[in-house]
């Protein structure tokens, strides 16, 4: 005699194990969604921690290479100023080595082991030429000693740096005719042109920079700095801070191939200062500081090797050096 199971509860129980592997089925799913989406997260996170830390350490560097660019700038143009032997090199290597000391001390306390190194072998030998203000103010813009005002400032030059002229408005001409000029001749029968600037006295102390190049006359003017004055950068192109496309150095002049002069005409007509450097001369300024203006041997360019390391970031350059270049 066999015993059977109650009428009805087979399809009962078949339908109470559907319902447990569905349940089953539908907690493993939302367990991996969960850990799918976590693990995205993860990801994403980890990307974004480590683009932010590449940045930010990129951006360091490079804020520490601008940093160090600008002072070395601004030693150098020291040491023009001050050299006493005519080594302007030695003097500038020796108090950028105290900079460089200076500056991985300070970089240490962050955690970054920074380093900068200028390269001796690097060195391009040049000439600064100045005229400062004498003991009764502006002096005129004439040649030294002789007071020709018609002169050579600098023969044989193919590259100009820095070049900032400083006038007193109320010494100029208030007519183009007669007034003071700046000239870059270019060499007699070879590509480079003749480019030159104007400076005249306009209403209320206001400066008129005329410039005339192979292409043309363009003229602009501009009012002066709060003490009077008027700043003309010839190499970055500027008057007073101000832009002057038209003003940039020797356009059509400096190939860098092809030597020029830059001469003063009507120096009498325009008091003030001025400095620049040049990779080259001929003639034109005496080398002695008791005149005015004066030249001495100078560094024209040079390249410093520095470097940022970070637990995250190492970053190396080599700069070349050659403050108030034009295009620089």
């Amino acid at each position: 005699m066999s015993i059977s199971s109650p009428i009805g509860r087979e399809p009962a129980d078949r339908d109470e194990d559907r319902a447990q592997i569905i349940l089953i089925t539908g907690l493993t799913l939302a367990v991996l969604f969960v850990a799918v989406v976590l693990l995205l997260n993860t990801v994403i996170y980890t990307e974004n921690l480590a683009t932010r830390g590449a940045d930010a350490g990129g951006a360091e560097a490079i804020e520490f290479r601008d940093g160090v660019t600008e002072d070395l700038a601004e030693i150098l143009h020291r040491e023009h100023r001050n050299a006493s032997d005519g080594n302007v090199f030695t003097d500038f290597n020796e108090s950028a080595k105290t900079y460089a000391r200076t500056v991985a001390d300070l970089r240490a306390r962050d955690g970054v082991i920074a380093d900068v190194r200028v390269r001796g072998d690097t060195v391009k030998d040049g000439y600064f030429i100045a005229q400062n203000e004498t003991e009764s103010g502006f002096r005129n813009m004439t040649a030294p000693d002789s007071n020709a005002v018609d002169w050579t400032v600098a023969g044989n030059a193919t590259l100009t740096r820095n070049y900032r002229l400083t006038v007193d408005s109320t010494s100029l001409s208030e007519s183009t005719s007669g007034a003071f000029t700046v000239v870059a001749d270019g060499t007699t029968g070879g590509t480079n042109e003749t480019w030159s600037a104007t400076l005249s006295n306009s209403t209320g102390g206001n400066l008129t920079v005329t410039v005339e190049n192979a292409t043309g006359t363009t003229a602009e003017t501009f009012a002066p700095r709060p003490d009077g004055n008027h700043t003309v950068d010839f190499t970055a192109g500027t008057v007073n801070g101000e832009p002057f496309d038209a003003l940039v150095w020797a356009e059509a002049v400096q190939t860098e191939s092809e030597p020029y002069s830059i001469r003063y005409e009507n120096g009498d007509a325009a008091e003030g200062t001025y400095h620049l450097v040049v990779d080259d001369r001929d003639g034109g300024a005496d080398p002695d500081r008791s005149s005015r203006p004066y030249v001495t041997e100078a560094v024209y360019s040079v390249k410093v090797e520095i470097g940022h390391r970070t637990p995250e970031l190492t970053y190396g350059d080599v700069i070349r050096l050659a403050p108030g270049e034009r295009d620089a």
